[in-house]
This record gives C-alpha cells, structure tokens and sequence, in this order.
C-alpha cells in the first residue's frame, strides 16, 4: 500500500488557476515540480483508482461551480528540460513551461519560426494537446517528437519510462492531437530555424499590438470559445446570429470579438455554459452551422454538456 504523497492536497479551490477565474474545488490537487513528484502522484493516484485531470495553464477550459471529484494533475511549473537548444535548432521544452515565455526566450537567441505563437496563453503541454495556433502557424509545425508516460501504466514498475512519440504518430489537426489521447505530456522537442533576433523580436511587438487591438484581453477569458468552420469565422457567425454584447448572469458574449465569452465579474460556470448552448442553437437557427467548441469542461456531468 503507498503512502500518500505529501505534494497531494484536499479541497483546493480552482477558480483562480484558470483565465476564467471560473471553478469549484478538486477534491484532490497536486502540483509536482519533478519527475520523481510526478511518479509518486500518480502511483498513488491508480492505487486509489481516482479520476485524473490534466491542467496546464488554465487558458483553455471551463472548471464547474461544484469542482471535480477526482485528483487534479497540476504540470504548470513542471520542469525536466529547458537547457538551451541545440546548434541545430533542436529543443526540448517541458510541458509545464509557458508558452509565451518559450516564444519570447527563442526570439531572443535568434530562433524563428515561432514567433506566430506569441500571445497564446498557456503552457507548452497544454499548446502540444490542442495543437493551438494563431495566424497560420500550429505548434505541430515546429514538433518533431513528444515524450510521454500512459495513463495506464503498470503499477508494478515504479520507475515510470516515458516514450517518445514522433510527430507523424501524433496525428497533428486542426485542434486536435488524436494520437495523445490517453497520456500526460512530459516535453516535446522542437525544430527551430536560425533568424535574428531583433526582426524576431519586432514580429513579437507587432504580432502582440494586432492582438491587443483585436481581442478583449482586459477581461478573463478562455480565448476562443468555438472552433473556426470550414470556410467562416465563428466570431463572424455570432455577431450575425445577434448575440454580440449578449449578457447571460455574469458572463458576455465580447463587444470586442464574438468568439470570447467574457467574465464581467461574478460569472458562474453555469452562467458561461448557458451562454455557449445559447450561442450552438442560435447559429445553428440562423446559418445551419453546427459550431465545435473548442473550451474544454472539466467537472460538468455527461448531461449537462448536452448541446456544446
């Protein structure tokens, strides 16, 4: 039988952990720095065979007002590799490293080519799983292999042996990484081109501006709500559909951009939630377009995430 880590605490409050500012508590939470913290969570997290989140920085999700009943696997912070890169362009990055800050340090030693993620909120792991992007770039343009331990890994092997998984195996799309189902995210490794760093260092500025002019960045947000269709904007749809500026509880559908549900102060999970079911049978009424969501749910029942 293993003995409780002690990184494992009870009742942690998640709100504040998300850019939604959103969220009941776990009823277990840990936030390991290292591998050996990290094996010891989840050895004793499959000994008492509790359900397992994965958080990352929080952008990308919506926390229900009563929390999650299981054990919240915490990896912004976690650090095993962050070295510099290689002469070639070669990184591994951990998971728990924030993105942007990632962005920023490759502009500075003269590596290009992810200077389009700049902006998006988050950590590493969190930019691997949804392959986010922004003006054209993916992080799956830049990965060439992921290092990651399963789920299901055998108890018996306390010393847990992550595997590589090349890029092609990923199956990088539009939002999604199919062959990541089922794993926790250690690092991945990037290919970087050599650049300069002050060019690198404008397309920062210049790219952070069109944002800021853009998106309603002075409210708590999960960036974008809904998946882009094929061919449109969803931001565009909801604007026509008549729904931008609408105000649900606490939560509003941006004056700024339709694609953000905003947190005006006070918004509840339920209040977002109501929103986007608002917004999916709209648009669907209006354009016949049936929206993705793109905002993962953590803690909501099967039932109640009916229609998003």
């Amino acid at each position: 039988m293993l003995k409780r880590p002690l990184e494992i605490k009870d009742h942690v409050v998640l709100g504040p952990m998300t850019s939604y500012r959103i969220g009941g508590p776990a009823k277990y939470y840990a936030r390991p720095r290292d591998r050996e913290a990290l094996e010891g969570v989840l050895a004793w997290a499959r000994q008492e065979e509790l359900p397992l989140q994965v958080l990352g920085g929080g952008s990308n999700v919506l926390v229900s007002d009563r929390g999650y009943d299981g054990l919240i696997l915490h990896l912004q912070g976690y650090q095993h590799h962050y070295q510099n890169p290689s002469p070639d362009g070669l990184w591994q990055v951990s998971s728990g490293i924030m993105l942007m800050e990632w962005v920023r340090r490759a502009a500075r030693l003269g590596l290009s080519g992810a200077e389009a993620l700049i902006g998006i909120p988050g950590t590493i792991g969190g930019g691997v799983r949804m392959n986010a992007g922004a003006f054209n770039v993916e992080v799956g343009h830049l990965v060439r292999s992921v290092d990651v331990i399963h789920l299901d890994w055998d108890l018996s092997n306390h010393n847990l042996q992550p595997e590589r998984i090349p890029a092609e195996k990923i199956g990088f799309g539009y939002r999604e990484t199919p062959g990541l189902a089922g794993m926790i995210i250690l690092s991945a490794i990037f290919q970087l081109a050599p650049g300069d760093p002050q060019i690198s260092l404008k397309q920062l500025r210049n790219i952070l501006a069109t944002r800021q002019g853009k998106q309603p960045l002075d409210w708590p947000s999960c960036g974008s709500v809904f998946r882009r269709p094929v061919g449109d904007y969803a931001g565009r749809l909801i604007e026509t559909a008549g729904l931008k500026g609408h105000i649900l509880g606490g939560a509003q559908v941006s004056p700024k951009h339709a694609n953000f549900i905003i947190n005006k102060g006070g918004a509840t999970a339920a209040d977002v939630l109501a929103l986007i079911k608002l917004i999916k049978q709209r648009v669907k009424e209006t354009h016949g377009v049936e929206l993705q969501r793109e905002v993962v749910m953590i803690g909501f029942a099967q039932d109640e995430v009916v229609g998003t």
